[in-house]
């Protein structure tokens, strides 16, 4: 069928010219207002962003003043404090300086007790020294110097040479002893000098302490050679080192000696063994 356009012919026109401008913007227009609203968009975007970041910003200035606030009272608590941490650590050094020193010493209390006991009663000691290397400034002459030990030099006298046998034997059992050597033992007459009746009894014992008559004079000297390396140890502090103690260097073990007859003189005679 073939359409009839049923309007009148002079209203043809205007309608088509009507329908042309209803139409004619989009079709003319584009994508223009498009790309507009785009860039309205991304305008409020980047200004939305830059807002976000100075907000964070100053957020997080805000968060590093309060920490920089919590630091400062720290290091002030820590200051007001510091007084005390020292004393504590300074106390702490001292008790292991003590301990150190206390560790890599001679026990001369014990050694003393023990040779108490082990002296026979019949046995007067004159001189008593102890030392703890050669270098020490003890006595005992080459037999002291000839081991570098801690060590106890007797000199005394007694009723014979029987006796500074039984003597040395005694010594030789006191806890720590590893040597037990005779540096000499002599027999001299002893006068009594203190005939006076005016002499006191402290007199006459000083004058003849073992008696008249030809009695021994003896030197000992007792060896603790297993407490070398304890003293010879130097403790170390936080301050420094505590006094050095001589390093032991043992050198020839003394040669012993024989004795004949109760009137011999007797050198150098040596009692040794482990130490127990």
């Amino acid at each position: 069928m073939r359409a009839v356009n049923l309007l009148p012919p002079d209203t043809r026109g205007a309608s088509k010219s009507s329908a042309e401008l209803a139409t004619g913007p989009e079709a003319k227009g584009g994508a223009g207002p498009f790309v507009v609203l785009g860039v309205l968009a991304a305008c409020v975007a980047g200004v939305a962003g830059v807002v976000t970041t100075d907000n964070t910003i100053k957020q997080r200035n805000a968060d590093l003043d309060q920490l920089a606030q919590r630091q400062q009272a720290m290091q002030a608590q820590v200051t007001k404090l510091k007084p005390y941490a020292d004393f504590d650590a300074a106390a702490k050094a001292r008790v292991q300086t003590v301990r150190d020193i206390a560790g890599s010493r001679f026990d001369w209390e014990q050694a003393l007790r023990d040779l108490s006991r082990a002296l026979p009663q019949d046995v007067t000691l004159t001189e008593l020294s102890g030392d703890i290397a050669t270098d020490a400034g003890g006595q005992g002459g080459a037999l002291r110097t000839a081991i570098s030990a801690p060590a106890i030099t007797l000199t005394g006298c007694t009723g014979g040479q029987t006796q500074v046998a039984r003597l040395m034997a005694r010594l030789r059992d006191v806890d720590g002893v590893t040597r037990v050597s005779l540096s000499s033992s002599v027999k001299a007459k002893i006068d009594d000098n203190t005939a006076d009746d005016k002499a006191t009894e402290t007199e006459k014992r000083l004058s003849a302490p073992c008696g008249k008559g030809k009695r021994p004079t003896f030197e000992v000297v007792m060896f603790f050679e297993g407490e070398a390396a304890k003293v010879a140890t130097t403790p170390v502090t936080a301050t420094g080192t505590v006094s050095e103690t001589p390093t032991p260097t043992p050198t020839a073990t003394p040669e012993g000696g024989a004795s004949s007859g109760d009137d011999s003189t007797t050198t150098t005679t040596t009692t040794d063994g482990d130490s127990k």
